[in-house]
């Protein structure tokens, strides 16, 4: 069982959240209608800051280790009292465990719109997640409570690589596996990317092992590489609680994966991004937002669309004309708390702004677009020929025959060729020219044997 690491970076959580100073009550006189005088006690303001907001999820914690579900309950606003009373909280709790639960991290949640807490007991069942938000009074609002899944911090060694269990992120800290070749010091890192928001950290959708197998691939060939748990995959009700925002589901997250590198033997100064699916068309965006990453942009088998609404509607399957009902909502500017395809347009909005189309231009490190011929999602006809689009001179394309959306060979086994490709164009070789003096290699001497 895994244990939750400490705080990295924990300056973000303090973002937006402007401390202030205790005000002393003052006194005021009201003037009513009668010419009697009325001393009033003004209440002072409450203190919001990263303190204040910790101290609360430690006292929620106290009164789930004591089982004091009173106690928790007065924790509460008013206008919650009755959802969350006593008995109402009990019945959620032993509804996962019945405990007993010994707390084992109590962090604040601060956002610009949104404060909270997440706590984390052992309980017999596993790690028991308990997210709450506050209003500006410091009271509970709601809670949810959930297991947290069971990911197994096991790493692997060979004679060409060995890896190393990292933490990032904001508390409570997502986890990773940093992979690293065993006879190349400083080595080029690529941050490994699934293409959904829920992947464990060596899954890439349907496939539980893709970026594994790609670390070690890639490790084979003298490429470092990271991949971490998406954030949703670790706190199973951080969305329910907290809303849908991309800051907290990926971009602080990634943010602090990428800015711990330089603490780890590699070379920080050459990172790649490395992308599958969605998460190739989104590193755009992310590559635009952080300037660390120089050594280039890597896709494979990514979709294209016109705008993030769609990306963002195709990697979740959700219908073409519900993307058209997003984007003209958007460009009306309804309210972003609407409700479409099961998702806030809050959430459309800020999958619009990642858009890859919406970056392309302005991305001028090496991009290495890769594809599949078999793959039955992104398609090599209308993805991968759309992306000849956006080709400049920084950009290298290449498509691979009998390989489908996961990558593997007819066998089933990981398609080797992929993580060898990616290495040799990090390392300043033209992958198409090699394939082609390859290839008349080959006939030249299938030649002389006939």
């Amino acid at each position: 069982m895994r244990k939750a690491g400490t705080v990295v970076l924990a300056c973000l959580l303090l973002t937006g959240c402007a401390q202030k100073a205790e005000p002393e009550p003052e006194r005021v006189i009201t003037a009513p209608e009668s010419e009697e005088t009325v001393e009033v006690l003004a209440v002072p303001a409450v203190r919001v800051n990263y303190g204040t907001v910790k101290k609360k999820a430690e006292e929620a914690a106290e009164t789930i280790r004591q089982g004091n579900w009173e106690g928790l309950a007065s924790l509460f606003s008013h206008s919650s009292a009755e959802t969350f009373s006593a008995s109402a909280l009990k019945e959620q709790f032993h509804s996962v465990s019945e405990g007993p639960y010994e707390p084992i991290e109590a962090d604040p949640v601060i956002r610009e719109d949104v404060m909270g807490g997440i706590v984390l007991v052992s309980c017999s069942e596993g790690i028991l997640e308990c997210a709450f938000r506050l209003n500006d009074s410091l009271e509970i609002e709601t809670l949810e409570c959930a297991l947290r899944p069971s990911i197994e911090d096991r790493v692997e060694e060979t004679e060409d690589w060995r890896e190393i269990v990292i933490t990032a992120g904001n508390a409570p800290v997502i986890t990773g596996i940093l992979t690293l070749p065993a006879d190349k010091e400083n080595a080029p890192v690529a941050v490994l990317m699934g293409e959904m928001l829920n992947d464990e950290r060596d899954a890439s959708g349907s496939n539980s092992d893709f970026r594994k197998e790609l670390a070690h691939g890639l490790a084979e060939h003298g490429i470092a590489s990271v991949r971490f748990d998406a954030r949703l995959a670790e706190d199973p009700v951080l969305t329910s609680v907290f809303g849908w925002d991309f800051r907290s589901v990926l971009s602080e997250d990634f943010a602090s994966i990428v800015h711990s590198l330089e603490h780890y033997p590699v070379n920080a100064a050459k990172i790649i991004y490395v992308g599958h699916g969605a998460a190739g068309a989104l590193g755009y965006g992310l590559v635009r937002a952080h300037f660390e990453i120089t050594g280039g942009l890597v896709l494979i088998n990514a979709p294209f669309e016109d705008d993030g609404a769609h990306l963002f509607a195709r990697s979740v399957w959700i219908d073409e004309e519900t993307a058209d009902e997003a984007v003209e909502a958007l460009q009306n500017k309804e309210d972003e708390s609407k409700m479409i395809g099961g998702y806030p347009l809050s959430w459309w909005s800020q999958w619009q702004d990642m858009g890859a189309l919406v970056y392309t231009r302005y991305v001028a490190i090496p991009i290495l677009i890769q594809q599949g011929e078999e793959d039955q999602i992104v398609l090599l006809k209308e993805d991968y020929n759309r992306w000849k689009t956006q080709k400049g001179s920084n950009v290298t394309m290449k498509s691979y025959e009998d390989i489908g959306h996961d990558l593997k060979t007819e066998d089933g086994d990981f398609e080797e060729k992929i993580a060898e490709d990616i290495a040799d164009w990090i390392n300043g070789i033209d992958i198409n020219k090699k394939e082609d003096a390859s290839s008349k290699k080959t006939a030249s001497q299938t030649g002389r044997r006939s």
